[in-house]
């Protein structure tokens, strides 16, 4: 186990007034958060960019372009809200929803028949705001920067994000969504980034089978894969409800390998007591 104050394991800060936990490093701030089965929903301020909804709040509200990994609802439950809050607070500004094409015109089907959401499709053109991406797609965020497109391994239509300041610069932040770790043992690269996010889903010894057939990532996974990954900080994300950070620490090896900073995204040691995983 490493101690909690080992400074190469770090936990994300509530802020102040929202309802999101943040994230610095290296100049790239990350805020939001990801609970596996409830919401999940990061924001990149810096690039006016949310990725994934599950939930909607003042600062995600604020962001002009949202980036679906997947449709699954622990992902989209807050773009009802988004689009509304997001029209309504922000006027004249880009709304934007990128989604794996697979699901692109469901989603706008359902946006298109969602009770009371008339206001909205008074204010914003679903058909125009709602755009697809596959693997290798290319999405412009403006001032230069690009979010790219990569395949990921789920159990539904899925993509992973890279979001870089211009065009073939390291990313600074790079999104996994939900999914397995094989992709990224064959290619470690695609977690070359600032910040990498990445499905956590499971912790407990005795699971890696049901994560890899579940379509999500384990703890254990990423710590074997851990010395071989270029990122600065690894961020485990969709972790259980139920996990604490103790929990976590508990499973992590004294030292740790690799050179990543590695970021468990829940509430620090300071909360936790005991827990486990599903």
């Amino acid at each position: 186990m490493i101690p909690s104050g080992d400074p190469r394991v770090t936990f994300p800060s509530p802020t102040a007034g929202l309802a999101e936990l943040a994230l610095e490093i290296g100049g790239v701030g990350l805020a939001g958060g990801s609970v596996a089965a409830l919401a999940t929903a990061f924001a990149l301020d810096a690039f006016r960019t949310a990725v994934d909804m599950g939930r909607c709040s003042a600062l995600l509200a604020a962001q002009e372009t949202v980036l679906l990994t997947h449709c699954h609802s622990d992902h989209t439950a807050g773009l009802i809200a988004w689009l509304s809050a997001h029209t309504r607070r922000h006027p004249g500004r880009p709304t934007r929803v990128v989604v794996p094409a697979e699901r692109r015109d469901e989603l706008v089907a359902a946006l298109t028949i969602w009770p009371d959401l008339d206001g909205v499709r008074r204010r914003v053109d679903l058909e125009r705001a709602v755009e697809p991406a596959s693997p290798g797609s290319l999405v412009e965020l403006g001032d230069g920067a690009v979010a790219t497109a990569f395949a990921v391994r789920h159990n539904t239509a899925a993509l992973g994000w890279a979001i870089a300041a211009t065009p073939g610069a390291r990313p600074a932040a790079v999104f996994a969504g939900d999914g397995t770790v094989e992709p990224f043992r064959a290619d470690p690269a695609l977690l070359d980034a600032t910040i990498a996010v990445v499905d956590c889903s499971f912790v407990e010894p005795g699971t890696r089978v049901a994560a890899r057939l579940g379509g999500h990532g384990h703890l254990a996974d990423w710590l074997e894969l851990l010395p071989d990954l270029r990122c600065d900080a690894l961020v485990l994300a969709h972790l259980p409800p139920e996990v604490t950070a103790t929990a976590v620490l508990d499973r992590i090896p004294e030292p740790l390998p690799g050179a990543a900073t590695l970021v468990p995204w829940i509430t620090g040691p300071a909360a936790a007591s005991s827990g486990g995983s599903s």
